[in-house]
């Protein structure tokens, strides 16, 4: 290990295209190499040879990279963690969304099958993860599904720690990539078959890219940054918001980071343009739908009821403390950055960018009032903070081993990455549990279920849609929200609750379940109809602490023979 904490330093094997040329045309943040000359030939052996054939040459066996072993044991860690979570639950709403429209998406590509219009109420394309994951599921299942997500975090993971690697060194690599595992949102985008964890580790491969643009990259790193920002865009909206801080990277990471040389602005506007030509072209060709989905559900989205210190709160206790770390690693930047000037000045402004990442998504959603994904969010700008807490923590084991002993600065780390890990595996577990198992819920539904054209109400309807694809067509489920009827008498059209009662006395539902949790006040206004309507009940199915199913069928229907 060199003083600097680096294991290995990486080394660019060609002349950076963006990045200008040191003294002499070599490339910035290559270290020069002198091979032996003359002068500097090694000692003659003196001892003298005995005749014989000269020895055959073996190849050198490649050795194993010192920080690849320590990553491995970080990556199985954060494989264990995430798949204890996804054997612990049954499908999650969002889950069973996704999956559901994924297999719809895919028969509509197929065989031209109607599909619902996702696109106009999905915050992300219907066409990207969903397809993907209904691949995955129908591979394997749920769980398929969620190991899909493990891969893709598993990457995210692999991704910070490459380019906390070209920037400060495998030290800092290692802790980086520890200090993101041992979050709780990681954990559980890990075991969440959403596409979260697709649109994560999208972006994290974005701002490689740009670390490895501006340390020794090309053309390529350029191009692969602004695509996979624009994919990542895609996937999920929201992670559009962090395309200035990949951009940000570019000008300020690298030996020639600045925000003063024209060279280091002109990599950020070329990621920048790459991106904005890639967002361009996919909006032309997906059509208005698509834009008109996007402006609803991301730029004009309805604000919510939660206060600034509920959510500010929430955001705390699940990425404050890493945040905390982050902090004190600019703080340590941003003394060297006085003492020394110079190179330490971008050093400073790209730790603090990297902090402000990790907490654009909090800010964002104290302005919107709403706590609603917001544990998936954070987890996005707290791949960039993990960067600088690798930093930090490495200067930490440094530091307290030149002066005290390397067990010491050892100890020092893992009193920061150890309480992180156990708490946010308590946190992971905690979010796992927060939906109601549905096994028995399906069970106790499916015998009233058949293919065909009856309909049926079902409040949250997306996860026994998706356990119960096979046997319905998803015509003909429907939820409480935004209930549409035309009545046949009149020709009206009829919306909300009276399109609901109308539909009820009508016996046009079937089925009709109700939970009274996201729309229970609809739920109590209809209950009276059902009742005058004769409706029975047919079981009340309860399921953790907060599922309770009152499942409802018209007169006439049974259960199918």
């Amino acid at each position: 290990m060199s003083a600097d904490g680096r294991w290995i330093r990486p080394e660019s094997t060609r002349k950076p295209v963006l990045g200008g040329a040191g003294p002499g045309g070599a490339a910035l943040g290559e270290r020069d190499r002198t091979a032996p000359g003359p002068a500097q030939a090694y000692p003659a052996d003196r001892r003298r040879r005995k005749p014989g054939p000269p020895p055959v040459p073996h190849p050198a066996r490649p050795a194993l990279r010192a920080d690849w072993l320590p990553l491995l044991a970080v990556l199985l860690v954060q494989a264990a963690l995430s798949y204890h979570l996804i054997l612990s639950n049954t499908a999650f709403i969002d889950e069973g969304t996704y999956i559901y429209a994924g297999y719809q998406e895919v028969a509509h590509l197929r065989h031209g099958t109607p599909v619902s219009t996702y696109e106009t109420f999905f915050s992300g394309s219907p066409l990207i993860y969903p397809v993907v994951v209904a691949v995955a599921d129908f591979v394997g299942g749920l769980n398929g599904a969620r190991l899909l997500s493990l891969a893709f975090m598993l990457s995210a993971t692999v991704a910070v720690h490459l380019a906390t690697r070209r920037l400060h060194g495998s030290l800092a690599a290692f802790c980086a990539a520890a200090a993101f595992v041992a979050l709780g949102p990681t954990q559980f985008l890990g075991g969440l078959a959403t596409y979260d964890a697709m649109a994560l580790a999208v972006l994290a491969w974005a701002g490689y890219f740009a670390v490895r643009l501006t340390t020794g990259g090309g053309y390529p790193s350029l191009v692969a940054s602004g695509l996979l920002l624009a994919l990542a865009g895609a996937t999920k909206y929201a992670a559009l918001l962090w395309v200035p801080v990949v951009a940000g990277i570019a000008v300020l990471a690298g030996p020639r980071g600045s925000l003063r040389l024209w060279e280091a602005w002109r990599r950020g506007l070329l990621v920048l343009l790459t991106f904005v030509l890639a967002v361009g072209a996919a909006a032309l060709a997906a059509g208005e739908k698509y834009v008109n989905g996007f402006d609803h559900t991301t730029l004009k989205r309805a604000p919510g009821h939660d206060s600034y210190s509920y959510v500010a709160s929430e955001a705390a206790r699940w990425v404050g403390p890493l945040l905390v770390v982050a902090l004190a690693g600019v703080l340590v930047q941003l003394v060297r950055a006085r003492r020394r000037g110079g190179t330490a000045w971008p050093e400073f402004w790209l730790a603090l960018l990297l902090l402000l990442a990790g907490l654009m998504a909090p800010v964002n959603q104290i302005r919107i009032h709403t706590w609603l994904s917001l544990q998936k969010h954070v987890d996005f700008g707290a791949w960039f903070s993990c960067i600088v807490v690798g930093l930090v923590l490495a200067r930490t084991v440094l530091w307290l081993k030149g002066r005290l002993h390397l067990v010491a600065g050892v100890a020092a780390a893992a009193l920061v990455v150890g309480p992180l890990a156990w708490v946010g595996a308590a946190q992971g577990r905690e979010m796992y549990g927060e939906w109601s198992n549905s096994k028995e819920f399906v069970a106790a539904l499916e015998p009233y279920i058949v293919k065909g054209d009856d309909r049926y109400l079902v409040e949250n309807y997306n996860v026994p849609a998706y356990y119960l694809r096979k046997q319905t067509n998803w015509q003909q489920w429907h939820d409480l929200v935004a209930v549409f009827r035309r009545d046949p008498a009149t020709g009206q059209m009829q919306n909300g609750v009276p399109a609901i009662q109308a539909g009820i006395q009508a016996h046009e539902w079937k089925v009709v379940v109700l939970d009274f949790t996201q729309t229970a006040a609809i739920d109590k206004a209809i209950q009276p109809t059902l009742k005058a309507a004769g409706y029975r009940v047919v079981t009340v199915v309860t399921s953790g602490k907060h599922g309770r199913y009152t499942v409802y069928v018209a007169p006439g229907h049974d259960k199918k023979p």
